[in-house]
């Protein structure tokens, strides 16, 4: 019987959320997700994600998808999902996907941002990380550089987390400032269990004189544990790409 395949990008605030990934007894955002789906299509469904955000980590561009033997309109499936799901769920885009998509498998790259505020804004509390001083983006970029390419992540992950090939692509890595934060911007074709924030954490300390840029390299050769980290509530799945990545 023919199988018919859903693509959908969703947006949430990580801020309540146990993560992505279903956990027993918790809230995550796959869970509220495929219950969602399931009360509306009344057919068990499963639900794969490209990107297992961690708790408190929050998307604008997180693909998800799953499969069924039963065909929906699009549009309508957009407009019921998000009239059961919560406030802090939304679907923004359902659409029919080609045959065996798999938003985890068959993703190219995935594109976080980490936001810092130079400043106390309370209404931004939940969605950036504040810092009381102006920083130097020039000096963390030259830091941000340092990790564009192939790396060996194994110090920038949770031991418990750690699986037999630790290597990342790193497509772009690059700071800038927009809407009054100071932005950081990494595209990868995979990331590790809290490795964008332990990536900004040492950048941070290299930008206050902490650390100095060759103890990056010692990070990247395994040479030493990164002890660094910054809060989830700055990190935001912004995008995931599908097809060719073009150099």
């Amino acid at each position: 019987m023919t199988r018919f395949y859903y693509k959908m990008i969703v947006e949430y605030d990580g801020t309540e959320f146990s993560g992505w990934q279903i956990q027993p007894n918790k809230r995550t955002v796959q869970g509220i997700l495929q219950d969602a789906i399931a009360s509306y299509t009344r057919l068990p469904i499963k639900l794969v994600g490209a990107g297992r955000t961690d708790a408190g980590v929050h998307a604008v561009g997180q693909v998800c998808g799953f499969s069924t033997e039963a065909r929906f309109e699009v549009s309508e499936l957009k407009y019921r999902l998000n009239r059961i799901l919560p406030d802090d769920i939304a679907v923004v885009d359902t659409r029919r996907a080609r045959q065996g998509f798999n938003p985890r498998r068959n993703a190219i790259s995935r594109t976080y941002r980490y936001s810092i505020g130079e400043g106390r804004r309370p209404l931004s509390r939940h969605a950036e990380y504040q810092i009381l001083r102006q920083l130097e983006i020039g000096k963390l970029n030259e830091a941000a550089a340092l990790f564009i390419g192939q790396h060996d992540f194994t110090a920038f992950c949770r031991r418990k987390s750690l699986r037999k090939e630790n290597y990342c692509e790193i497509y772009e890595s690059r700071w800038f400032r927009y809407g009054g934060r100071a932005v950081y911007e990494i595209q990868a074709n995979r990331f590790l269990h809290h490795m964008v924030r332990r990536v900004v954490g040492v950048m941070l300390a290299v930008e206050a004189s902490k650390i100095d840029l060759t103890q990056i390299e010692e990070f990247l050769n395994n040479k030493a544990a990164v002890k660094y980290n910054v809060p989830a509530k700055g990190l935001v799945l912004t995008a995931v790409k599908y097809g060719r990545m073009k150099r």
